[in-house]
């Protein structure tokens, strides 16, 4: 036996209630799903070509010669490219030791060097911060893991400044 509410056929109240919880539901689609996505990813900002400055201490040789002038730098969590390594400069790396009398010096430390990094990349600068394809945040003083070719360091921004070499920090 089949019940009556087997039987019955749609009427236009079940037809309307149908179409508005499909509609309601592609509305939900379209705002968590597209335009969240282009707001977080900054789609809406243009990107700027900036210049980040970093650096990169007590490491060893090796890493000093695996870092080029022309590699690209990527964010290792994201896998997103952050620019291009425009200058590479190394030196010896200093520590503080406390000397007999009780005094701080900076004495070179054996086989190690700091390294200072130019990076030229495409920064959207919105109200929260500097952000790469909108998405990687670059905080002045903040480390980060990154990977290029041939190494993996972790670095620490001290800088973003527009365009060209040389300019003030912002």
């Amino acid at each position: 036996m089949v019940s009556d509410m087997a039987r019955r056929k749609p009427n236009i109240v079940d037809i309307l209630i149908i179409i508005v919880v499909i509609a309601l539901a592609a509305l939900a689609v379209f705002k968590l799903g597209v335009v969240n996505k282009n707001e977080a990813t900054g789609v809406g900002d243009a990107a700027e070509t900036k210049m980040i400055t970093a650096f990169i201490d007590e490491v060893r040789m090796p890493t000093v010669n695996a870092l080029h002038e022309g590699d690209q730098i990527f964010d290792e969590k994201t896998g997103i490219c952050i620019g291009t390594i425009k200058e590479v400069s190394h030196k010896p790396y200093l520590k503080s030791v406390i000397a007999a009398n009780g005094s701080v010096q900076q004495v070179e430390y054996p086989d190690y060097y700091s390294i200072s990094l130019t990076i030229e990349g495409p920064v959207v600068e919105k109200e929260e911060g500097y952000f790469v394809e909108g998405v990687v945040e670059l905080k002045t003083n903040s480390e980060m893991n990154v990977i290029t070719k041939y190494a993996k360091p972790v670095i620490k921004v001290t800088g973003i400044s527009d365009g060209g070499l040389g300019n003030e920090e912002v």
